[in-house]
């Protein structure tokens, strides 16, 4: 039987160090692959879940009369009326002019939205002219949450309906 020389013998020690850090940087990038998808993956969910609130609150101020008053003139002054209490008493879409909603008690930790109502006047400007008892209102639903790098904001553009 012949007998190899050391030096063929197997792997060096120089092998097993280059394989081994050759691994190491494998798994290494492999956690930092699964680490960025974890945090992409939780930013989706974040975003899903205030994309659900938003959706949800705008249903909730769109489902109202466009007035307290069913035919013009419409109402000058915007938000709760004298004897309204918060979010409860709300029976016409002005009446949730800055009005704020925080979900961590329903189960959506960390979630606030906020809306904002105001009468559009379109000889102006369709996009943001503050006005009062016109027959547009702009409303805009904010979604924050800490994990967002912005908040997630609805718009919806509501008219009144008249008799011409």
């Amino acid at each position: 039987m012949k007998r190899l020389n050391a030096s063929q013998a197997g792997f060096s020690i120089i092998d097993m160090i280059m394989g081994l850090s050759i691994l190491a940087i494998a798994i290494v990038g492999i956690q930092i692959a699964q680490n960025n998808y974890i945090n992409m993956s939780n930013q989706v969910e974040i975003s899903l879940r205030g994309i659900s609130l938003g959706n949800s609150v705008m249903n909730l101020i769109r489902m109202h009369p466009f007035d307290e008053n069913s035919l013009p003139p419409w109402s000058a002054t915007l938000g709760q009326d004298s004897g309204e209490s918060a979010l409860v008493d709300n029976d016409d879409i002005d009446d949730y002019a800055g009005a704020s909603w925080d979900f961590s008690a329903d189960g959506f930790p960390g979630y606030i939205v906020t809306s904002r109502v105001f009468c559009i006047n379109k000889d102006v400007s369709w996009l943001d002219s503050v006005a009062t008892g016109l027959s547009f209102k702009r409303i805009i639903v904010s979604v924050n949450h800490p994990q967002l790098e912005s908040p997630l904001v609805f718009s919806s553009l509501m008219a009144g309906v008249t008799d011409e």
